[in-house]
C-alpha cells in the first residue's frame, strides 16, 4: 500500500517581543526582550529597530533586577504621594486651628478693651482729662485688634 505523505512548510513564527523594565541607552527607547531565529537564543534589543541596532546577550537576573527596582519605585512613589497629601491636610488643619486661635484671642482683647472703654469712658468721669485720653487711646488699640479684611473703617487717619 502506497503511503502518501505531504511536506509542508513550516509555518514562520512570529517572533514575540517582551517589554523590559529599561530604556535603550542608545536612543531612550524601549528594551525588548528578543529570540535569535537561527541559534533560539535570548537576546535584548532595541524596540526602535532597524533604526536603533542596540543590543546585548540577555540575562534574565537582570530583568528580574528591573522589575524589581521598577516595583519598588513605584511603591516608594505611592508612598510619598501618600505622605505628601497627609502633610498637606495636616498643614491645612494647623492653619484653620491657628486661624480660629486668632479669631477667638481678638475676640478676647476686642472684649476686654471694650470693658476697659466703658469703665474709663469721660461720661463716668466728668472734669477728668484722663480719662478722654485714656478713651481715646483705647479706641485706637481697639481699631488695631481690627481684622485688617472686614472693609471696616481703616486705623489710619
Amino acid at each position: 500500500m502506497p503511503m502518501l505523505t505531504i511536506d509542508l512548510p513550516e509555518a514562520p513564527r512570529p517572533q514575540a517581543a517582551y517589554r523590559l523594565a529599561a530604556d535603550c541607552p542608545c536612543c531612550g527607547g524601549p528594551l525588548v526582550l528578543r529570540q535569535n531565529r537561527r541559534s533560539g537564543a535570548f537576546f535584548t534589543g532595541c524596540s526602535a529597530y532597524p533604526r536603533c541596532a542596540f543590543r546585548e546577550p540577555h540575562d534574565p537576573r537582570v530583568q528580574t533586577l528591573s522589575t524589581g527596582v521598577a516595583q519598588a519605585i513605584q511603591t516608594l512613589a505611592t508612598q510619598v504621594t501618600q505622605a505628601q497629601t497627609a502633610a498637606q491636610r495636616q498643614v491645612a488643619q494647623a492653619q484653620a486651628d491657628a486661624q480660629r486661635q486668632v479669631a477667638a484671642e481678638r475676640a478676647m482683647l476686642d472684649r476686654t478693651v471694650r470693658q476697659l472703654i466703658a469703665l474709663a469712658h469721660p461720661d463716668r468721669w466728668p472734669d477728668t482729662p484722663l480719662a478722654h485720653e485714656l478713651t481715646v487711646a483705647l479706641v485706637a488699640l481697639r481699631a488695631t485688634l481690627q481684622p485688617r479684611d472686614q472693609g471696616g473703617p481703616s486705623a489710619s487717619r
